[in-house]
């Protein structure tokens, strides 16, 4: 298991997004979204600990079902899940805030505002994401482990 790297971070959102329909400012999510689909009942995530998850990525598009407009990513599509240490912002920083309080086995959707998204980010908007873009997650939180002490 590998701690996902900062630069795998924007690697992960690499899919071509164009013609998608974006929302406008007025109809763009301000906070973060969550709503449950499946409540786990393993280990809870906590800071520092390795989040194992899949998860899709959709560019939020007001009018689409679900607010889920053009796929730019998705775990399972790469064959494997994706490994990150939670709280220490190596991944979206709205991606965590949507992932608090989750436990192994849950399934959620987190919508993330730009501010939350890439354009909050301290690394450059993928390519494919247009900048200002929210955006829609469905995460699958396999496992949560805690790192070992290496003292």
């Amino acid at each position: 298991m590998n701690p996902l790297s900062p630069g795998l971070a924007g690697a992960l959102l690499a899919v071509a997004l164009a013609g998608a329909h974006l929302a406008s400012a007025e109809e763009m999510p301000v906070d973060v979204q969550v709503t449950d689909q499946t409540v786990g009942d393993g280990a809870e995530v906590q800071r520092g600990w390795f989040a194992i998850m899949h998860f899709t990525g959709w560019v939020y598009d007001e009018q689409a079902p679900g607010h889920k407009g053009r796929r730019f990513a998705d775990s399972r599509e790469r064959g494997q899940p994706t490994t990150f240490v939670y709280g220490y912002q190596r991944a979206l920083i709205g991606l965590e805030k949507g992932m608090r309080g989750m436990r192994a086995g849950g399934k959620r959707t987190v919508v993330v505002p730009p501010k939350l998204g890439y354009d909050g980010l301290k690394y450059a908007t993928p390519k494919d994401v247009p900048p200002g873009s929210a955006l829609v997650f469905d995460v699958e939180l396999l496992d949560v482990v805690p790192q070992q002490n290496t003292n």
